[in-house]
């Protein structure tokens, strides 16, 4: 944290540098007046005297409302004073008149990376979204400064998922995606942002979104930054599968049909038919022992197949695993209805042949 601010303390003293630097390389303005108090400024900088300094630029403003360089100085100079407010609205007001002014672009962006990221250090998460929000806003920013909309948009997507805002986390996180050759410059971030848009549209129930990204991610060459994650990403990958599992079954059972073992056996087919069920569980129990509800989830994967065997298998082992669970009562009890549901199944087939 010291360095970064001591990164933050660099820019505000540089700000004065940078002034004096720009003024000298930036167009004058077109009154002897106002080129007259531009000098002065530069002079008062020059002399410490900020305030009066700030006060020519003013009256500068004032002569020549539509000459972008004089906000330009102005927010460099209210920048190492440390008025960042000021600054930040000057510099777009620079680039409100004149957006080609390529120093002003460069210096507004430079200055909210360093105020989003002390904001991000002081907790003030809303604030640092405010920063990286005005970043993600400048037009053509994917072209002129690449690798600052790469950080701006994936911060913002993190930060937005930990505010639990989850549909601007995904559409930062795709913005940081499609920025060019992001594959290339920033690999481990990319194979990351597939997972957080995993995780994302899991959140938001929408799993024929989630899906795909979670798959990238399982896809894509692991290291020890990516690797913790592995065992959640198959988690939720099966889960997802099975959520779209779960609503072909209750349509199936919603069908009105006097036929209850077609209804069994349609159910079985269709489970039996999500292929990336069982193996993206079964991976992720192996992966991580410990997550009980792919336990329970592998199990009741089995009882729609009318695999009872591996369903009392799975539930005997997650009751085994987790004796002290709160929910270990009723995982005892599903096992009494494996058996009773095995028992119901062989009745109807019985009474089928005997037809």
């Amino acid at each position: 944290m010291k360095r970064k601010m001591i990164g933050l303390a660099l820019i505000l003293c540089l700000g004065l540098a940078l002034t004096l630097a720009a003024a000298e390389q930036l167009p004058k303005p077109q009154s002897k007046d106002a080129l007259k108090k531009m000098e002065k400024a530069e002079k008062a900088i020059k002399n410490k005297e900020f305030d009066a300094a700030l006060a020519f630029y003013n009256e500068v403003i004032v002569l020549e409302p539509n000459y972008a360089p004089v906000y330009f100085t102005s927010a460099q100079l209210n920048r190492s004073m440390g008025n960042f407010d000021l600054a930040l609205a000057n510099y777009e007001k620079a680039l409100g008149i004149n957006p080609a002014l390529t120093p002003a672009l460069n210096e507004y962006i430079r200055t909210l990376l360093a105020l989003s990221q002390k904001a991000v250090e002081g907790r003030d998460l809303k604030k640092a979204v405010g920063y990286y929000e005005k970043i993600m806003g400048i037009k053509e920013i994917a072209t002129s400064h690449p690798k600052e909309l790469q950080h701006a948009a994936y911060q913002m997507g993190s930060i937005a998922y930990s505010l639990q805002d989850f549909n601007k986390s995904s559409e930062s996180f795709l913005r940081f995606l499609a920025v060019p050759e992001v594959e290339t410059t920033a690999p481990v971030n990319c194979i990351l942002a597939n997972y957080m848009l995993g995780v994302n549209y899991s959140r938001l129930a929408q799993p024929d979104k989630a899906i795909p990204y979670l798959e990238k991610f399982i896809a894509s060459p692991q290291n020890e930054t990516t690797a913790p994650w592995l065992p959640i990403s198959h988690y939720l990958l099966a889960n997802n599968h099975f959520l779209v599992l779960d609503k072909e079954v209750a349509r199936i059972k919603e069908e009105k049909s006097s036929d209850a073992l077609a209804a069994f056996d349609r159910i079985a087919e269709a489970a039996k038919a999500s292929t990336a069920i069982q193996p993206n569980f079964a991976k992720a129990i192996e992966l991580k022992s410990d997550l009980e509800d792919a336990h329970v989830k592998l199990g009741n994967y089995y009882f729609l197949c009318q695999d009872f065997d591996n369903s009392l298998k799975a539930y005997n082992e997650l009751i085994a695993k987790f004796p002290t669970s709160p929910d270990s009562a009723s995982y005892k009890s599903f096992v009494e209805k494996i058996g009773k549901e095995r028992e119901a199944i062989k009745t109807l087939r019985a009474k089928k042949k005997t037809k």
